[in-house]
């Protein structure tokens, strides 16, 4: 009996640790809006967007970006790690189809956090999504 409660407490403390090193590993995000750069250069607000309400999550060490909402960003590289005075921030690359073309993504997820969520702010050519991580 003792050697079974002691190895469901071991496997109860292995879990509530990867848990919190995962939290440690990874943002949670929520997209919250979504907009357009119009051809006169005002924000157009998308209404009953698909991609309000979706998730996705952010590795912090790679800056790589898994969820439905952006899944497969090209190559990421994180420019700044993220503190309480400084956003978290990666660029996205992936080369075009043309000759000499790219396409450049940024995330920014900012270093301070209301009610544990931290806002964020994603940039794809005209596209502006934005939100909150955990």
């Amino acid at each position: 009996m003792y050697k079974r409660s002691l190895l469901t407490l071991l496997i109860g403390t292995a879990f509530f640790h990867s848990d919190v090193f995962a939290a440690e590993k990874t943002y949670r995000c929520e997209v919250l809006s979504d907009a357009y750069i119009k051809s006169n250069g005002e924000l157009d607000i998308v209404k009953d967007s698909p991609r309000v309400g979706q998730e996705f999550a952010v590795i912090k060490k790679t800056g790589e970006v898994v969820g439905d909402v952006m899944d497969s960003l090209g190559k990421p590289k994180v420019i700044a790690s993220g503190s309480n005075g400084n956003a978290y921030k990666v660029i996205l690359t992936q080369k075009s189809a043309g000759k000499n073309g790219a396409f450049v993504d940024y995330l920014s997820i900012e270093g301070f956090a209301k009610d544990g969520k931290y806002p964020f702010g994603f940039f794809s050519g005209a596209l502006l999504m934005t939100g909150v991580c955990d």
